[in-house]
């Protein structure tokens, strides 16, 4: 039968052991998840983003954050993204600031409490193509948290603030997520999140994802949103693939 090697190759990733650690990623959405890659291991998460706003219409394909645990609760990373841009008839592409940063996580949850872990990263200017480099380097900082609702679904939230390139501004930053496993290899995650500047209108947007679990290593993922209040008129999608080696 030609169909045979498909046929085990797909058992063989949709088969995990029951010791394997499932690939825990910080795909697709916003928020960001409080676990970290485990030691000596490489994380690829990659994807493809498409928005649109006012007539202005963003790709990145691809992005990349390459995550590499250091030590226990302990990782490196790096992201990076090629964007193409159109508005009025005008185009632009290239490489945006790539940022390098860690994630530290601090506590496993306990009862009431919840998994807690520190994000830190920057975006460095002169880490991009010339139509996308910015005047100064970005820092940001993350608080991530992870409530274990039950063995199928958890309550996940950010709070943090993110230095802006152009003055150094503050951006204060939130998000809140809710994930519920559908099937052991299916889950549903839905979001909300926004972004404020003092004497600002606050940005909110909203999404909802389906992550397919296809081993304990293996992940894709599908992605759509839209913005609420005074970003209603954004939308996006995305999809991606992530790979823990």
């Amino acid at each position: 039968m030609k169909l045979l090697p498909y046929i085990i190759f797909i058992t063989f990733l949709l088969s995990s052991t029951a010791n394997a650690q499932q690939i825990q990623t910080d795909r697709p959405n916003e928020t960001e998840s409080p676990f970290t890659v485990p030691a000596k291991h490489l994380q690829i998460e990659s994807g493809f983003h498409y928005e649109k706003q006012n007539g202005h219409q963003t790709i990145e394909s691809p992005q990349a954050v390459l995550r590499y645990g250091i030590f226990k609760n302990a990782e490196l990373r790096f992201e990076t993204a090629f964007q193409f841009t159109k508005e009025n008839g005008q185009s632009q592409m290239g490489i945006q600031p790539s940022a390098a940063g860690f994630k530290y996580h601090v506590l496993d949850h306990k009862g009431g409490i919840p998994d807690l872990a520190l994000l830190g990263r920057v975006f460095i200017p002169w880490m991009a193509d010339k139509a996308f480099q910015e005047d100064k380097y970005s820092p940001e900082l993350r608080l991530l948290a992870q409530h274990e609702v039950s063995s199928k679904a958890h309550i996940g939230y950010n709070a943090g603030v993110q230095w802006l390139p152009n003055n150094l501004q503050p951006e204060y930053i939130y998000t809140f997520s809710a994930d519920h496993a559908i099937t052991k290899k299916i889950k549903l995650v839905v979001e909300t999140y926004g972004t404020v500047v003092s004497h600002h209108h606050a940005e909110n947007m909203t999404d909802a994802a389906l992550l397919f679990i296809l081993s304990s290593d293996v992940q894709l993922d599908i992605t759509a949103g839209t913005g609420l209040m005074h970003a209603d008129s954004q939308k996006f999608a995305a999809a991606g693939l992530s790979i823990k080696i």
